[in-house]
């Protein structure tokens, strides 16, 4: 910088002199200008890059603080913003009802109670069961009760029951001894005896427990969920002590003695032109390493005509899991966009097509729309309503109707929404959060548009979700396998109790009936096999149905009904009054 007190030059040369200097300094201050923008934009960048993250990592706080602490339900009831379609509304006053054939499903069945969950029953005179063993007890009129007055006069005496309660007993074991009818006879010199005695009904394992006990540790452990550990306390109250490690080890050898029968439900079910997948992780101790790795139970769901929800138990989850469960299997496979399943369905040559799931979609939806609702998330949440009140009203159809009224309603609003879709997608700004959301189903949206295709195959995976929760709900109590052998034995039993749960029968008494019949059958002929299949049992033995679960689920639907019948109307209402 030159001031005031510096000489100016007084030659030509001095002139060019001090401008060669000037523009050498100049181009000195010109790279040290570049190379602070330079620096800026590099900083700006790390800013930009670390604000990302941080608003990333609040996002995925606040989900695990709602996964932890918040509700699970994922509502959404915003009828005001579903005015924004313009197209075919579902739904709507009457008319739609009536295409398929149900002239009074406009209105809420009137049997159904509108209170909230909470005060559904209301407080009403409870009647105990009669299936339950009753005691009398009488108490006697002593003569010292008796008024003076009444005394030795002529009276008539009767028992008046006043009151009943339900007492509670522990477990009660017995013991059975066995005996064996023999029969002895001598020659006719008595010098030989010949001993002949009844056949022996075979058992399923020889030790000292019987059929109904080792149906009893079996529901306890994969049904109620116990750990070996608390179900050696509860037998020591009533005075027998089993050892944990033994009621493993007979499991175990449960297992291996059931897995003809599970083998063939697995079978059956992969049979089913749509099945359902999906998995969890639990933890598997690795021996002599003092830690749990990973494994993971998947659950494969068969149809309607092969009722059977089937586990296997994997140590890992790569996909050679799946190439061994479905190698034979052929039709539409309902699951998530796991990557195991993609590549299996693009190996098999079309002979398995996968169905995304709605549910799953959705989700990723109502994660953005807890965080913080936009006119977006409101609009893609309003979309999957209707589709899914669509699929409520047509859950009593058959498959070929129900595939009929896709096409004619569900298609065009499925179409709708997939322009929303892409024109979202062409607006959005390359790192915001709906991007993902929505390209997880714009680049699966064969996937997300199979459901039309048949009237079989469902919108959602929710059944595979439930069922995969008998083994969620059970690690949080016996925490981890010991063994692959475990996991095996586990897979097994929980093949059978979740079909139970699926078929709602009581799976003490199937069970035990299972480990009495099974010794009598061929593991080699699945003739023999048939009649142990739940469905099957259940026909059999009705009486063994718990009609506590049938009818609380029938309740339920017919609320979930009636509300959705009730919401669909006031947006009709409203509708008709912006016209």
């Amino acid at each position: 910088m030159v001031d005031d007190s510096t000489p100016l030059p007084s030659t030509l040369a001095e002139c060019h002199a001090w401008m060669r200097e000037m523009a050498a300094a100049h181009a000195s201050l010109q790279g040290v200008n570049v190379q602070q923008q330079a620096t800026i934009e590099q900083q700006q960048e790390t800013v930009d890059q670390q604000q990302t993250l941080l608003e990333s990592l609040q996002r995925d706080l606040a989900l695990l603080k709602r996964s932890m602490f918040g509700r699970r339900r994922e509502r959404f009831e915003d009828p005001d913003q579903l005015l924004l379609f313009d197209s075919v509304e579902v739904g709507e006053a009457g008319n739609n009802d009536r295409e398929v054939g149900n002239d009074n499903q406009d209105e809420p069945d009137s049997t159904v109670d509108e209170k909230p969950a909470g005060h559904r029953r209301g407080r009403v005179r409870r009647v105990l069961p009669q299936c339950l063993p009753r005691v009398q007890r009488v108490r006697k009129l002593e003569e010292s009760d008796i008024p003076q007055d009444l005394q030795g006069r002529p009276a008539r005496r009767f028992l008046k029951k006043v009151a009943e309660w339900v007492e509670w007993q522990p477990p009660q074991l017995q013991v059975i001894e066995e005996f064996l009818e023999t029969l002895a006879v001598d020659n006719e010199d008595a010098t030989e005896t010949r001993m002949f005695s009844a056949p022996r009904q075979p058992r399923i394992l020889n030790s000292f427990a019987g059929p109904s006990l080792l149906a009893g540790l079996a529901v306890n452990r994969f049904a109620d969920h116990q750990p070996y550990y608390r179900l050696e306390e509860i037998l020591q109250r009533s005075q027998l002590t089993i050892d944990r490690g033994t009621q493993c080890r007979w499991m175990i050898r449960l297992a291996e003695k059931l897995s003809p029968l599970v083998e063939l439900m697995r079978r059956l079910a992969l049979q089913s032109p749509v099945a359902q997948a999906d998995e969890t992780s639990v933890k598997l101790l690795v021996p002599g390493q003092g830690h749990a790795s990973t494994a993971y139970l998947w659950a494969v769901l068969g149809d309607r005509r092969r009722p059977y929800t089937t586990f296997y138990f994997t140590k890992d989850r790569t996909r050679a899991g799946p190439d061994k469960f479905f190698a034979d299997f052929r039709g539409v496979l309902l699951c998530d966009a796991y990557v195991c399943y993609e590549s299996l369905s693009a190996r098999s040559q079309g002979a398995i097509r996968l169905a995304g799931c709605h549910a799953h979609a959705r989700r990723k939806f109502e994660e953005l729309h807890v965080l913080g609702p936009t006119h977006q998330t409101s609009t893609a949440l309003g979309y999957f309503q209707r589709l899914f009140d669509l699929e409520d009203e047509l859950r009593d159809l058959t498959d070929e109707d129900r595939h009929a009224q896709r096409q004619l309603r569900a298609r065009p609003l499925l179409g709708e929404f997939k322009d929303w879709l892409d024109e979202q997608l062409d607006s959005a700004r390359p790192k915001h959060p709906l991007r993902g959301a929505i390209a997880y189903m714009t680049k699966r949206w064969e996937c997300f548009s199979r459901f039309l295709e048949s009237g079989a195959i469902p919108i959602h995976n929710n059944a595979t979700e439930q069922a995969v929760k008998v083994a969620v709900i059970g690690k949080k109590n016996w925490l981890f396998f010991g063994s692959p052998r475990g996991g095996e034995t586990a897979a097994v039993f929980y093949t059978l109790t979740a079909t139970c749960r699926r078929l709602q029968i009581d799976p003490q008494a199937y069970l035990k009936d299972v480990f009495e019949r099974l010794p009598l059958c061929d593991a080699n002929d699945a003739a023999t096999l048939m009649p142990l299949l739940p469905d099957r049992w259940l026909a059999d033995h009705p009486e063994s149905r718990l009609q506590l679960r049938a009818t609380e689920a029938e309740d339920k639907a017919a609320r979930k009904r009636a509300h959705r019948t009730r919401r669909r109307k006031a947006l009709a209402q409203i509708q008709r009054k912006q016209r």
